[in-house]
């Protein structure tokens, strides 16, 4: 098989790899549409994309080490644990507005969130998040170096594939909950609300637990 297709391929499964896991990104894609609509979840998940495609980039360039460094660690970490609580906060809050609003009326869904503010948060909380970190800076460019003697010169394809594979997940998950949004909205709003606030919350206590585990 050809080199580059090879490559591409590898790249696909690593977007798929950082895209598909349940996390906060993907709890958030899916309030956003049942919320909000397609576009919605679908700009929060090109904010995820961006960062994603360019921490392929700096771990390509082998700048692993970046994390060794307490001045480039901590502030990323502790900024992702205050948008995660923040986000689980108010995923609760929209929860139980939720639930306490009339069943019957289209009020209950609340403002339609804003697609250039879903942008800005998907960037912010892939961007902060110290798992993502780890998977593109320890997890990856091992794997990359396996696939090629030369990352800096197969890196187009390398990026090429992470974009696509993170890509199509994003399209194919918002427009699936964008469908089934369409039949018992209150509900799916109230499910992706509780259950996202709440694992939005459990991963910030993960994310204090591990830094706080690896500073001992």
């Amino acid at each position: 098989m050809n080199h580059s297709i090879v490559i591409l391929f590898n790249g696909v499964i690593l977007g798929l790899g950082a895209a598909v896991p349940i996390g906060p990104v993907n709890v958030e894609i899916a309030r956003r549409t049942l919320r909000g609509g397609f576009l919605n979840g679908f700009m929060l998940g090109c904010g995820a994309v961006t960062v994603d495609v360019t921490y392929a980039v700096l771990a390509s360039f082998g700048f692993a080490w970046l994390l060794n460094r307490s001045t480039f660690y901590w502030p990323f970490t502790i900024g992702g644990v205050i948008v995660l609580t923040y986000l689980g906060i108010m995923c609760w809050i929209a929860a139980i507005k939720t639930a306490t609003s009339d069943s019957g009326s289209e009020k209950f869904a609340g403002p339609a969130p804003s697609l250039r503010g879903g942008y800005i948060t998907g960037l912010l909380m892939t961007l902060l998040n110290p798992m993502t970190l780890a998977f593109w800076f320890v997890a990856v460019p091992e794997v990359v170096h396996k696939l090629s003697a030369q990352p800096s010169r197969d890196l187009p394809m390398i990026c090429l594939g992470v974009f696509a594979g993170t890509i199509s997940w994003v399209i194919g998950f918002a427009g699936a909950l964008a469908i089934a949004g369409r039949w018992r909205r209150g509900m799916w709003m109230f499910a992706a609300d509780a259950f996202g606030g709440t694992t939005l919350l459990v991963f910030a206590a993960l994310t204090v637990w591990k830094s706080v585990h690896r500073s001992s």
